[in-house]
């Protein structure tokens, strides 16, 4: 799963950034918006540039920035990110930078005369993760619908079987969850093709919580066979971006942000993974 798609079912950003009190006469360095993510021990790929609309423009759609330098910066160390192939974003294409645990990271970013700079340390990852059950078995569903014995909708019974994800959280601190299927090639439906319909496809991302643990039930999953839950422990910036994502209409102007010279957030995300399996029963 490409990391922007995990992060934009999380929380948009832009759209906080985008309601600022800002006006025509405001500087274009100031236009400019950062959202960018570093996962530990995974590939930079997470970084984008926009251009925030204003509350007077009618497309309050942000506008990508295709031409701007961005520089990702671990001490005097300097790796510069080229353009990828979905508009406004950036990746390091090399395979000598890697995203370690304890690490500060400095982002830089220039366009014209905006010059765009933030810091962010990576947290350490999750602590005594696990899964209460290693294998999920799938009831037997009866034509009519549901399990044999039950009635209602079609499938009723797969919200009772389920696993839990579980990690260390004593300081309630956020995290969130991502589960994915290992399965590749063609694979085995849980459901038959008369019912998948009705369901909803298999991609599932959590809020942020609080909490040490996530119930993964049998009818958010999609396919048969092995799947990987990756805990992930959030950083300053974002948990308070995250606290602050519903704005007082009248507070506007003051989105939260760790970027100096522009809006936006850069922050970094440390995982543990843990697998579990679908089965038939």
């Amino acid at each position: 799963m490409p990391m922007p798609s995990r992060i934009a079912t999380l929380i948009l950003l832009v759209a906080v950034l985008a309601g600022c009190d800002a006006t025509d006469a405001q500087p274009d360095a100031n236009r400019l918006v950062v959202e960018a993510y570093l996962y530990a021990g995974e590939p930079v790929t997470d970084v984008r540039v926009t251009e925030a609309a204003l509350l007077s423009d009618e497309d309050t759609t942000p506008t990508p920035v295709t031409d701007a330098t961005v520089t990702l910066f671990r001490g005097d160390e300097a790796f510069r990110l080229r353009p990828s192939d979905d508009e406004g974003h950036y990746a390091y294409e090399g395979s000598d930078l890697a995203i370690d645990s304890g690490e500060t990271f400095r982002l830089e970013v220039t366009r014209g005369g905006a010059l765009l700079t933030a810091t962010t340390t990576v947290p350490s990852p999750p602590q005594s993760i696990g899964v209460t059950e290693a294998r999920i078995a799938i009831p037997r569903i009866r034509p009519g619908g549901g399990r044999p014995g039950q009635g209602g909708q079609p499938g009723a019974g797969l919200a009772d079987v389920s696993t839990t994800v579980f990690w260390a959280n004593p300081n309630a601190e956020l995290h969130f969850v991502v589960v994915e299927s290992e399965v590749t090639g063609t694979p085995e439906f849980i459901l038959p093709d008369a019912l998948r319909d009705r369901f909803q496809g298999f991609r599932l991302i959590t809020q942020p919580t609080d909490e040490s643990s996530f119930v993964v039930n049998l009818a958010r999953l999609e396919v048969v066979g092995p799947h990987t839950a990756i805990v992930y422990r959030v950083n300053t910036e974002y948990a308070d971006l995250y606290a602050n994502r519903t704005q007082d209409s009248r507070d506007l102007n003051e989105p939260p942000t760790n970027v100096r010279g522009g809006l936006g957030l850069f922050s970094a995300f440390s995982s543990q993974r843990v697998g579990f399996e679908v089965v038939r029963d």
